[in-house]
């Protein structure tokens, strides 16, 4: 499971800086579009750079019970910080189209639940423990590319 996660920490981390230039190339769009664009685009860094941290954790020689607690560490505040940047632009635009703000909790959430699933099942042993990891990985990684290719056009 190293070859796969350690596969995944390099692709992560080439999607960051692809996001950082999707970013760039957009950034007049971004800032003068909607106020949602400019959250997406720091859930979606926040989401890929969870992703390399988590794997990348995997990779250092430690007990099982410390990674979960680590992972943890990062994944409760992104996930609570994330649903509740979401929450709060619901309420400043209730009238947001449904799809936009599903697509959207859906992209942002792919990377953390599993996250924090995988952190409670590492630090108690039990539950599944890397495999909810590897599902970060993965769901974290297709939810970027949505979300980049959303901030691209």
């Amino acid at each position: 499971m190293g070859g796969l996660l350690a596969a995944v920490t390099g692709a992560a981390a080439a999607l960051t800086g692809l996001l950082f230039v999707a970013v760039s190339i957009n950034l007049d769009k971004i800032l003068k579009g909607s106020a949602l664009l400019p959250a997406r685009a720091a859930e979606t860094l926040a989401m890929l750079l969870f992703v390399v941290i988590s794997c990348a954790l995997v990779l250092v020689p430690q007990d099982v019970e410390l990674l979960g607690a680590e992972i943890l560490v990062i994944a409760v505040p992104l996930t609570v910080i994330t649903f509740r940047s979401q929450l709060k632009f619901q309420r400043q635009n209730p009238d947001s189209p449904l799809l936009w703000s599903v697509s959207r909790v859906t992209a942002s959430g792919a990377a953390p639940v599993p996250g924090t699933i995988a952190g409670v099942s590492l630090a108690a042993r039990w539950g599944g423990g890397l495999y909810w990891l590897v599902a970060t990985a993965l769901f974290g990684l297709a939810g970027a590319v949505y979300t980049a290719w959303v901030l691209l056009v």
